[in-house]
């Protein structure tokens, strides 16, 4: 019997494939001590910590720009408001001091005028604008008489002084003012050798200071008894 011959082969012996591959030397391993880790963790905490901060800040900066903004507009849409109400509170006093003028044209001006008719006045319009300015409405709608002083005037009673009583007192002070109280034939009268035209009241107007200044001068003249008094109707 033939001896059957066996090869063998080393078994570290390398293949050619793993002959050809290149060597790969591994790197040496890095240690670090506790202290060194620690370090490496804070100085990351830091670096993060530092990012944070610094975009928390440009955010702060941002927020209180916009703020800024905002309280900007605002202020400015308030003045804007505030001016609009001004303007709207000045419409409306102006509004209520016309409404407060038409009463007092009703309440007053047209009473003195309808009593200084009912008086016989020879010009109601004249008694008017003598005696408008003695008489004062109040914020509650009173009518209220006032003397040279500017005092509230009362009656006997006790009473406010009416237009009407005011009106008469008036009219009985100042009787050239009433029909019929005075005459005159329309001649000529002389003072001082001065000769004086018939004088006609209806021609004034006591609204004006220079009639008034003329219807001065008339009655001290008439007083004086150089003067004769035309009044009758145009």
């Amino acid at each position: 019997m033939s001896e059957e011959t066996k090869v063998v082969e080393p078994q570290n012996q390398q293949t050619e494939t793993q002959a050809n591959e290149p060597v790969v030397e591994k790197a040496p391993e890095v240690t670090f001590t506790q202290q060194q880790l620690d370090n490496i963790i804070k100085q990351r905490l830091d670096a993060e910590k530092k990012k944070s901060e610094r975009v928390l800040e440009e955010q702060r900066k941002k927020d209180e720009e916009a703020l800024k903004q905002k309280q900007i507009e605002e202020a400015k849409t308030k003045a804007d408001l505030e001016k609009l109400m001004q303007e709207r509170i000045a419409e409306k006093d102006s509004e209520i001091n016309r409404y407060k003028t038409e009463i007092k044209k009703e309440r007053i001006d047209n009473n003195i005028l309808s009593v200084a008719s009912q008086n016989k006045a020879i010009s109601p319009s004249q008694v008017v604008a003598l005696m408008k300015d003695k008489v004062r409405l109040t914020d509650d709608n009173r009518v209220e008489i006032l003397d040279n002083n500017s005092n509230v005037r009362y009656n006997p009673k006790g009473e406010l002084l009416t237009i009407e009583e005011s009106v008469k007192e008036f009219l009985d002070a100042n009787p050239h003012f009433r029909q019929g109280s005075l005459s005159g034939t329309g001649s000529q009268s002389a003072i001082e050798g001065k000769t004086v035209k018939p004088f006609n009241i209806q021609d004034l107007d006591l609204s004006k200071p220079e009639d008034r200044s003329k219807y001065a001068e008339y009655r001290k003249k008439r007083d004086a008894g150089a003067i004769e008094i035309n009044l009758n109707n145009k």
